[in-house]
């Protein structure tokens, strides 16, 4: 076989078919054998509706692609509706919030190029187009109470230099839920 001026061997079936072989890892998995996939992990309690309670920008030249969240809501909080949105575009600095820390999921290796904040109410940001809507509903779970999992097979994509954020939009918890959200850098 010629391919690009090089040539290679195959070995053909007795049916005259090519006999080739392949693997598929997803893009998640690939980062982090590069080091470069993070798991940031945010316990807020919003305590109201539209409160902007997580902020993440990529101060990478690569760009962000979240590939999976994941929402646990507290035991008693099973009962209730719960709606958060991720928006892009928003404007101005996130008021008051802690610095979150990710972690690289290569156990050991390079901080992640972010700026991560998460806060127990609104960090004040405007603007933004939603991107993606997280909603629990009690009569439909999907893995089991109070858990929620979005894998994005078309991750979303945050280039270098922009942010989003995490609005609250249903509040019906009056005490912190947890949320992992995971992504991996490629080049832009």
């Amino acid at each position: 076989m010629r391919i690009t001026g090089n040539t290679y061997t195959a070995e053909v079936t007795s049916d005259e078919r090519l006999k080739v072989s392949a693997s598929a890892h997803n893009p998640a998995a690939i980062a982090a054998e590069k080091q470069d996939a993070y798991k940031v992990i945010i316990a807020a309690d919003p305590s109201a509706t539209d409160a902007d309670f997580f902020y993440l920008k990529n101060t990478s030249a690569k760009n962000l692609y979240i590939y999976q969240i994941t929402l646990f809501l507290p035991t008693g909080a099973t009962g209730a509706t719960h709606e958060i949105s991720i928006k892009t575009g928003v404007t101005g600095s996130p008021t008051a919030g802690t610095a979150v820390v990710p972690i690289n999921l290569y156990t050991g290796g390079k901080a992640a190029d972010v700026t991560c904040e998460q806060k127990d109410g609104d960090m004040a940001l405007t603007g933004g187009n939603t991107v993606e809507i997280i909603r629990y509903e009690p009569a439909v779970t999907e893995i089991g109470p109070g858990e929620v999992v979005r894998v994005f097979h078309a991750p979303i994509i945050l280039p270098p230099n922009t942010a989003l954020v995490f609005n609250n939009d249903v509040d019906p918890v009056t005490t912190d839920f947890d949320m992992t959200v995971t992504f991996y850098f490629e080049s832009a």
